[in-house]
């Protein structure tokens, strides 16, 4: 399996290749700006990736299909006037400066219906409107939860999106579900997991899951890879460790109300189940009441503590081993709490390690 995408890259990647396809589409614009005929000739997917195949990667493939939540490139002629376009009933919304006569580049909406549909996309420009059969199909798929450190063997529940027709890949080992809806699959867990990614594939495409098997210190709850936890001063903060109102990852969070000077909260690893060599460093999801920053420290080294700052809602970080003095071996992770506004209350979810 290919290393999980950097997603600011892939960004850059797309928005280039964006720029060349406009460009491809205005050299062939009429000099007064419409051609008046208003037509679709053909309809590419701006980028086609497989996450599971290595160097599979395409631009503008030529396609039949539409799969919401993706980029595509509509070619015809008399787009120069759009006023809105739409899949399903559902708008799409547009960028102008991504339209020309003879093309749209157009991200189409996540939420576009595609159940029992009628299978259209509609185009209203100021001189007319036009109504394209083609099929709509779900996005890929959303995974919202899984057990991270599941056993081989386990029957696990996972849950999303979009799971049509789903196949659950553990690594390069693909297993059909035991069951499946929409928004849940249960599947058996196969042996050889540790050190690979979880993904599904629907009928639309491939959603790789960023942590790794076997890689959390905390997911719903403490895993065996912890051995103790708590805080420094617990008699002036609060904590609860299964927090089940919010959730980054799965059902339950932490929920650390700091007191007023600098708390923190820490987390005993039990190194003997840690390989430094397979990973290069921490992840953790994190938000405040008020936005705000900790400080991790690695193993009591002070002097090389590596700050993170975030907001009123979830986000992802890295904390590279690099940034706290390069351990050759993990024994206790502490976040100490650094607004610097008298205390935060603090939620910290899917605590636990990166891989290589």
């Amino acid at each position: 399996m290919k290393n999980i995408k950097n997603k600011m890259l892939l960004k850059l990647y797309f928005l280039a290749s964006i720029s060349i396809l406009l460009f491809a589409s205005c050299s062939n614009d009429d000099s007064e700006g419409s051609s008046g005929k208003l037509e679709v000739t053909g309809i590419s997917r701006s980028v086609v990736d497989d996450p599971l195949v290595e160097g599979d990667r395409e631009v503008d493939v030529p396609t039949d299909v539409i799969n919401a939540g993706n980029y595509y490139i509509i070619r015809g002629s008399g787009f120069g006037t759009l006023k809105s376009i739409s899949f399903n009933g559902l708008e799409s919304y547009f960028n102008p400066t991504f339209v020309t006569d003879n093309a749209i580049v157009i991200l189409v909406d996540q939420k576009t219906p595609y159940y029992n549909e009628m299978d259209e996309m509609k185009i209203v420009t100021a001189k007319g409107t036009l109504n394209y059969k083609v099929a709509i199909r779900p996005p890929n798929p959303n995974i919202k939860g899984f057990p991270i450190n599941p056993n081989p063997g386990d029957i696990i529940t996972i849950t999303g999106e979009y799971f049509l027709r789903p196949v659950v890949n553990f690594g390069e080992t693909a297993v059909q579900p035991i069951s499946s809806t929409l928004t849940e699959i249960k599947v058996q867990v196969p042996n050889n997991i540790q050190y690979k990614n979880l993904s599904v594939t629907n009928v639309s495409g491939t959603t790789v899951a960023g942590q790794s098997l076997g890689s959390a210190f905390y997911d719903d709850a403490y895993t065996s890879l912890s051995s103790y936890n708590g805080l420094w001063r617990p008699a002036t903060n609060h904590y609860d460790i299964a927090y089940d109102k919010d959730a980054s990852q799965g059902t339950k969070c932490i929920n650390w109300t700091s007191g007023p000077d600098w708390d923190g909260l820490y987390i005993g690893v039990d190194k003997s189940k840690v390989d430094m060599t397979k990973y290069k460093g921490i992840r953790v999801s994190i938000k405040g009441e008020k936005a705000g920053s900790v400080s991790v420290i690695v193993n009591g080294n002070y002097g090389a503590t590596y700050p993170l700052k975030f907001g009123t809602g979830w986000t992802y970080l890295e904390v590279p081993f690099s940034g706290v003095g390069s351990p050759g071996e993990l024994t206790e992770i502490t976040f100490q709490e650094t607004g610097g506004f008298g205390g935060n209350n603090l939620f910290i979810d899917d605590i636990g390690l990166v891989l290589k």
